[in-house]
């Protein structure tokens, strides 16, 4: 993603009590917006990317492209389309989670026909793909090597996706007919021993392939809700080499259980910092109250933290997202 869209909105979680409202935090103004929203109850919920856009699936498979401020609908196809669903259900996995992350290429209001869902999927999180007017999901070939996705981001007819041991997989959509003979890996972008076990995200911002290491998410034992960022780092990919990143300027980075997102600060944010939303899954859906612990702002300059959001905001199947 560019470093064009505004700062995007900190959707909470669903209430037990008046599950149709739905709370939105402005974070660049202080406020608190309030909207009815039944197209949501009970659903799993992702932020794709461009502002107001959503992923959502429900308990019976069904997937949709929703649109907060214009209510607009796109149907996808069923969960069960997705390579390697029917194994994942045969485990006694989640299938209203299996979608990990999902990102778009361009806003579906303003290019109806040309804009392509990617999509991150169950384990070992491989690379899926629709189109509009296609009637199912195109899958990446899980053999191509270190294709076990943490997140996606999209520039100028490629997706760039990041592994968890910080490899960078490229796929080209600059043609009509997408091959995954087009897929070109470069390897060990990042240091093994700074991604392995962390969580890592990945955006295009200015020119520049980033890929953020988040530290602390995987720190905790069952039903202990220890778990937190200790830090983060980021890093510039050149074509075979890296370099670490300790001062991003005038932009700051939003990520978490939703797209990465670069922007150019408005009033009220600040660059030079990282706001990220929980996303430990493995530690709060075994959580009684659910995910949402782990928020905050983390200062790349001197490695501080402070809170964006402070009230309570928890759920185990869609903690507060970025939108």
């Amino acid at each position: 993603m560019a470093v064009e869209v505004a700062a995007p909105l900190l959707m909470l979680a669903e209430k037990e009590e008046n599950a149709e409202i739905r709370e939105f935090w402005d974070l660049s103004k202080g406020v608190t917006y309030t909207m009815n929203f039944p197209e949501l109850v009970g659903k799993y919920c992702v932020g794709v990317g461009f502002p107001g856009w959503l992923f959502t699936a429900d308990e019976q498979g069904h997937m949709n492209l929703f649109h907060l401020f214009s209510r607009s609908l796109i149907n996808l196809p069923d969960m069960d389309m997705l390579q390697g669903f029917a194994f994942q259900e045969e485990l006694g996995c989640d299938r209203i989670t299996y979608v990990q992350k999902a990102l778009l290429s361009s806003d579906p209001l303003s290019s109806t026909d040309d804009y392509i869902l990617a999509l991150i999927q169950g384990y070992p999180r491989t690379f899926a793909f629709w189109r509009p007017g296609i009637k199912s999901f195109t899958s990446v070939d899980s053999t191509i090597p270190y294709c076990a996705f943490s997140d996606v981001t999209w520039h100028d007819g490629h997706f760039y996706g990041v592994s968890f041991m910080g490899n960078i997989v490229i796929l080209d959509f600059t043609s009509d007919y997408y091959s995954t003979t087009a897929a070109r890996v470069i390897m060990s972008q990042i240091p093994p021993r700074v991604a392995c076990s962390n969580k890592v995200y990945i955006v295009y911002s200015m020119g520049e392939l980033l890929v953020i290491n988040r530290d602390g998410c995987h720190n905790f034992e069952e039903g202990d809700d220890s778990y937190g960022v200790k830090q983060f780092r980021v890093y510039k990919i050149n074509d075979s080499s890296y370099e670490e990143v300790k001062d991003l300027g005038n932009r700051a980075l939003f990520l978490g259980f939703s797209a990465t997102l670069a922007v150019e600060p408005p009033p009220g944010c600040q660059g030079n910092r990282i706001y990220f939303t929980d996303d430990c899954r493995e530690a709060y859906f075994c959580m009684e109250r659910g995910g949402g612990k782990d928020m905050g702002v983390y200062n790349l300059l001197d490695g501080t933290i402070v809170p964006h959001y402070t009230g309570q905001s928890y759920h185990k199947l869609t903690p507060p997202l970025w939108v």
